[in-house]
């Protein structure tokens, strides 16, 4: 999910991290699954079940506050920076009938200043609060006095089952000033490596999701086949990183030399339009613009798609690039949207359904992988 304010030119200050090895190593791996979250003592490869919901977004369990914690579903987002929880005080219609975070039972809430919580996203979505610092527990391992949004008016346009955001991005440049709780793991060396790590199933398949924090889970991946990708160096803290080029059916296109920003937030391959029209209409001949960003397409039709980065093409499985919409109505899952840059695209879990997927943080760079079969 992006921010706006990916699409603007500031300059970033970046936050130093610290990449050295440590002594006490830690690995926390995170099963993103549809059932309760259960509280265990932690040991080195900890693992915490969380719900997920594939058409949403995938999300899972934080607790915030000590004294009497309270347990969110919350979206893992590497299209943004910014942590927020929806608040006890939100009226908006987007927060009805969800639980909402009370700060007056967090005995470690500090409140930071009313009113000065505020990201817009891309989709238009737009968030308003409080700003403060409490303790969060992700995966079993706390996070002291992480800066955070406590929302209090979210606009209608927001229809996630979920409560709330943590932004994952190398930095939070949405104006609010936070260190993401990733950053401030690094920064404490409570993890085993600088990097983090999803696996993102696919509803079809009913196979699982997983976020890893501390490294990777070997067990996901080939390990002989994982490339890593470096961050272009204006990358302004976002998870952005060079595509060769866009192929179908073993052929590369026209679309080379772009950059693509790696989101677990949004669920398309997001172009700007004019890359969208040259690809639908040079390469895919029953596409049908439908005037919205989206392509009508040949339900019954197989379209083999990949994405080149550095010299390696990974494939599309046809399932995640036809979206069925209706019976018998499809989409293609390059999409357009007038706010994306020219040259620059947005990579969403259309893509990343079809790899395993490391951001190392501390080496600034991506590595991606073939699945491992056994991913059940």
């Amino acid at each position: 999910m992006r921010a706006l304010h990916i699409f603007t030119f500031a300059i970033a200050i970046f936050l130093y991290v610290d990449a050295l090895p440590y002594d006490k190593p830690k690995v926390h791996t995170i099963p993103l699954k549809l059932r309760s979250i259960t509280r265990r003592r932690i040991s080195k490869r900890a693992k915490v079940s969380m719900p997920l919901k594939h058409d949403k977004g995938y999300y899972g369990q934080i607790t915030f506050g000590t004294g009497t914690p309270q347990n969110f579903d919350i979206l893992f987002d590497t299209g943004s920076g910014a942590l927020f929880v929806m608040g006890k005080n939100c009226g908006s219609p987007a927060c009805n009938n969800k639980p909402k975070y009370d700060p007056d039972v967090d005995r470690s809430f500090n409140l930071i200043e009313k009113g000065d919580f505020e990201i817009d996203y891309a989709s238009g979505l737009e968030i308003r609060g409080d700003s403060g610092k409490t303790t969060i527990v992700i995966a079993g391992i706390s996070v002291e006095a992480q800066k955070f949004g406590v929302a209090d008016k979210v606009s209608d346009n927001y229809d996630r089952p979920l409560e709330g955001v943590m932004g994952m991005e190398l930095i939070d440049i949405s104006g609010n000033q936070q260190i993401t709780p990733i950053t401030n793991l690094i920064n404490n060396k409570q993890l085993d490596k600088p990097q983090f790590s999803f696996l993102l199933g696919r509803e079809a398949d009913q196979s699982p999701s997983e976020l890893t924090i501390g490294g990777s889970n070997p067990d996901r991946y080939h390990a002989h086949t994982l490339t890593f990708v470096k961050l272009v160096d204006d990358n302004k803290g976002q998870w952005e990183i060079p595509i060769d080029d866009l192929a179908i059916n073993g052929e590369g296109t026209d679309l080379e030399d772009r950059t693509g920003f790696i989101d677990t937030g949004t669920e398309r391959i997001v172009m700007p339009p004019d890359d969208a029209h040259k690809f639908y209409f040079n390469y895919i001949d029953d596409a049908e613009d439908n005037g919205d960003g989206t392509y009508k397409l040949d339900c019954n039709a197989t379209y083999k798609v990949a994405l080149v980065f550095k010299g390696v093409a990974w494939k599309i499985d046809p399932r995640d690039f036809t979206v069925e919409l209706d019976k018998d109505i499809c989409i293609g899952a390059i999409i357009y949207d007038d706010n994306v840059p020219e040259l620059k695209w947005v990579i969403g879990s259309a893509f990343l359904r079809n790899v395993y997927t490391i951001f190392d943080q501390g080496n600034r760079k991506i590595g991606f992988a073939q699945l491992a079969k056994n991913n059940d």
